[in-house]
């Protein structure tokens, strides 16, 4: 991994700590090991429907993709990521680490209104609707998004 590349992923947990993130931060910090590429077996056995990211538990290795540093577009952005990671990390399943991602976005600064056109924003909304569509039953909310904090005004 380049020192460029592990900068971006320090910068990010720098991020999750300075929004409360503490314990996640901590975690990303002492126990997870990050790569730039997967073993002939992981990329085999494990559908790549995640492009920036995926842990292999229960060991704590962190293989960060290309995507995590062409496509999300800041460190607030990476920071979400991370912040998904570091639920597997904790042993948490795909919908809780999307759910809790989707539901701490506002925490973290990364929001509708800040990143909503983003690459990253808009396919990670889509994978939470499917991991986690209790989340989208709110139809007085915008998009039936239950954590949406946006009002609309009539």
């Amino acid at each position: 991994m380049s020192q460029g590349n592990r900068q971006a992923i320090d910068r990010a947990i720098a991020v999750l700590e300075s929004r409360g993130f503490d314990r996640d931060a901590t975690l990303l910090r002492t126990t997870a090991t990050f790569r730039s590429s997967d073993s002939w077996l992981n990329t085999h056995l494990v559908a790549s429907e995640n492009a920036y990211a995926s842990t292999n538990f229960p060991v704590g290795i962190i293989t960060i993709y290309p995507d995590f540093y062409n496509k999300a577009v800041d460190d607030t952005e990476r920071a979400a990521i991370l912040l998904h990671e570091a639920q597997h990390l904790k042993g948490g399943t795909e919908p809780e680490a999307y759910a809790y991602v989707w539901q701490n976005r506002g925490r973290l600064g990364w929001t509708l209104l800040s990143h909503g056109t983003t690459e990253s924003y808009v396919s990670i909304e889509q994978q939470t609707r499917e991991y986690a569509p209790e989340l989208f039953t709110c139809e007085s909310k915008a998009w039936g998004d239950c954590t949406e904090t946006l009002e609309a005004h009539r």
